[in-house]
């Protein structure tokens, strides 16, 4: 296929329209009809409740530095055992959660 003119055609089948060119009173009257059609804001369900979950995830204490701390010495004294099923099943379940959504 030759593409050297692609474009040819498609300007020789657009129709000639003419624009109108606008006046003044035409502005007027759009301007006050957007006025008049003001965006609106509705708050739904689902928003309400996402902010109470964020509202509740401020409050929840993340220092976990007593368990990070119990790890780290269960690794480096060898006593740390990793429990591959466990890990699997909560991979699985990670998988369905994002499956839903």
């Amino acid at each position: 296929m030759d593409i050297k003119n692609i474009n040819n055609h498609v300007t020789l089948n657009r129709s000639n329209e003419s624009i109108k060119p606008s006046n003044k009173e035409e502005s007027d009257v759009g301007a006050k009809n957007t006025l008049v059609n003001a965006d609106k804001v509705t708050l739904t369900q689902a928003m309400t409740q996402m902010n109470n979950l964020e509202q509740v995830a401020r409050n929840v204490s993340t220092d976990n530095s007593v368990r990070i701390a119990e790890l780290k010495l269960a690794i480096q004294d060898g006593s740390y055992q990793v429990n591959a099923e466990k890990i699997a099943d909560r991979l699985l379940q990670t998988e369905a959660l994002f499956a839903k959504a």
